[in-house]
């Protein structure tokens, strides 16, 4: 029995991703305004202006939460309808090809997404921007430092995915005749120290880039890898 059909996916959400941008462009017009106004000592437009920064501030906040959040999940529920795909067809496989099927399956549990350090994050995050001072650069490094973390596991994963698979699908191909329409998307190594350099001199530019960017290539990986998974499961009941 086939299952790839009643599986689905968990895709990021593209317009969320989006919205957090143009929410911190919005919060940083509207700090150049107050700033503007508080120069002109037009105090009614200076708290306007500040009003505008932290509506915006704060939907942005919760927007790129909200899209970190659905990487693990997007990249854990491929994991595990990957599994399922591939362990269905296990059982009914005769060797060596069912030990193909069966070293990825037994392998899975490796490519989950560390979920934990995106939740002290999340604590860090909300804890500093309720204090002032000293320990709101304390707790901001701090969230800064698990984000960072989270970000390792989440491109770790993401990486091995398409590693393994590209590897599985064309031993596949080649070797059982197994025909393909194409290849898993392959999503850029990224590297951990560079993001965070690049994060700094760029004042943050680079990671709202990567917000949008790696958000769609999730996506696009997911597409290709639910299409080929299918491919592969019809093949492969024809021959078991």
């Amino acid at each position: 029995m086939a299952i790839s059909r009643f599986l689905e996916e968990n895709r990021v959400s593209m317009p969320l991703a989006v919205l957090a941008v143009v929410f911190v462009i919005l919060a940083v017009v509207f700090a150049i305004s107050a700033m503007v106004s508080a120069a002109r000592l037009q105090v009614g437009a200076t708290a306007g202006a500040v009003a505008g920064v932290a509506v915006f501030g704060i939907l942005s906040a919760i927007f790129q939460l909200l899209v970190l959040y659905q990487w693990s999940r997007a990249i854990n529920t491929n994991v595990t309808n990957t599994r399922d795909v591939f362990l269905n067809l296990k059982d009914r496989l005769e060797d060596p090809l069912r030990g193909e099927i069966g070293f990825f399956a037994n392998r899975s549990e490796e490519f989950i997404v560390q979920t934990w350090p995106f939740w002290v994050y999340l604590v860090f995050y909300v804890i500093g921007l309720f204090t002032g001072g000293v320990y709101a650069i304390v707790f901001n490094i701090l969230a800064f430092i698990f984000l960072a973390v989270y970000l390792s596991s989440v491109f770790r994963s993401i990486g091995k995915l398409s590693d393994l698979k590209d590897r599985l699908y064309q031993h596949l191909e080649d070797r059982y005749g197994v025909h393909l329409t194409g290849r898993v998307f392959r999503v850029p190594r990224r590297s951990i120290a560079l993001f965070i350099i690049l994060s700094i001199i760029t004042f943050t530019i680079y990671w709202l880039y990567l917000l949008v960017r790696l958000s769609s290539e999730i996506n696009q990986y997911l597409s290709t890898d639910e299409t080929l998974r299918r491919e592969v499961e019809e093949a492969l009941s024809r021959v078991s």
